[in-house]
């Protein structure tokens, strides 16, 4: 570019007439094709500079690149295998949803059973209680009973031992007239005094009732 400027330059001055050029002009001509060469010469520079920041920027660029290809490379070979962990990851998962789901039913099924289990021990501690307190109530009537027999049989033997003190103090006079064969005074007082007996241990009699 340089070089055409400075062609340019001298043909300019060629073509010139003689007569129109003058020290000064010749001068002006010269400072302005010094300066247009200066600034030539500064364009060419700041080309340079440019192309050369171009340069660093692509090869940067370049670099860049190529990391990033190595790294799509990668990630194209390691996909398989993120793939297949991935598979495996989501069995595993799963199988842990079909093991909780698992663990959930049996949890309720045990829930389920502890209470018809509660329920069920409350029914027999209550017919456990009830038969405790039917069991208590017949002891304590069967102990009445008992008590009702033995003082009953205790009158009864007082009214037998009372009846052979009887037989026992008889006279010669009352075994006279329960011989006495027209009036039979003693068998008349004898069968009263049996008779008086027989109805004092007919009313001794134990005679235990249900459901006492």
């Amino acid at each position: 570019m340089l070089q055409r400027l400075i062609l340019s330059f001298l043909i300019l001055l060629g073509a010139t007439p003689a007569w129109a050029q003058s020290a000064d002009e010749a001068k002006k001509a010269a400072r302005r094709a010094q300066l247009q060469v200066q600034q030539a010469q500064q364009q060419a520079q700041e080309a340079q500079a440019a192309k050369a920041r171009l340069e660093t920027d692509k090869a940067e660029l370049d670099k860049k690149v190529a990391a990033q290809s190595q790294q799509v490379a990668a990630l194209r070979g390691a996909l398989p295998r993120l793939q297949e962990k991935l598979k495996a990851a989501e069995t595993e998962r799963d199988q842990l949803a079909d093991k909780v789901a698992a663990l959930e039913k049996d949890l309720a099924e045990r829930k389920l059973a502890a209470e018809a289990s509660a329920v069920s021990g409350e029914r027999a501690l209550k017919q456990r209680d009830e038969a405790q307190a039917k069991l208590k109530r017949e002891h304590d009537a069967q102990v009445a009973l008992v008590g009702e027999c033995s003082e009953k049989n205790e009158r009864l033997l007082q009214l037998s031992a009372e009846l052979l003190d009887k037989y026992r103090h008889k006279t010669v006079g009352d075994v006279l007239k329960q011989r006495d064969p027209v009036l039979g005074l003693g068998d008349v007082k004898t069968f009263n005094l049996v008779q008086e007996y027989r109805d004092k241990a007919e009313a001794e009699r134990f005679a235990p009732t249900a459901n006492r």
